[in-house]
């Protein structure tokens, strides 16, 4: 189980998760160099309060299909494609356990809340 303690869960009936936050967990495809790979990612958005940009950031699960496309190169401009669009990303170089790490920035490829509060 995926949970660590955190300060808010006090009272809490269950732990948090690490995951709670993520604005889209699931099934995605990634084209890279001209090549569709079906993977599993998480994404999270944010609007950058300096520029006002809105931005999202997570984590490609380890794809070893993906992993041999990509070979070496560091950072690769991506197309990231989820059931509900495709947005154009950057796919960084992968951490220990052969997640690469993906950002974008404007619309992201996951529904957003809209609502203003």
């Amino acid at each position: 189980m995926d949970t660590f303690l955190d300060i808010r869960d006090t009272g809490r009936a269950t732990p948090r998760s690490p995951h709670d936050d993520s604005d889209y967990i699931g099934n995605a495809s990634i084209i890279v160099k001209g090549i569709e790979v079906p993977v599993n990612l998480e994404l999270k958005g944010y609007r950058e309060p300096i520029d006002g940009v809105y931005r999202w950031i997570g984590r490609v699960a380890a794809n070893d299909r993906l992993s041999a496309i990509v070979g070496e190169v560091k950072r690769i401009r991506v197309i990231v494609s989820t059931p509900h669009s495709a947005r154009e990303a950057y796919l960084g170089d992968p951490d220990f356990w052969g997640r690469f790490r993906i950002n974008g920035k404007s619309t992201p490829p996951f529904a957003v809340e809209t609502a203003v509060d």
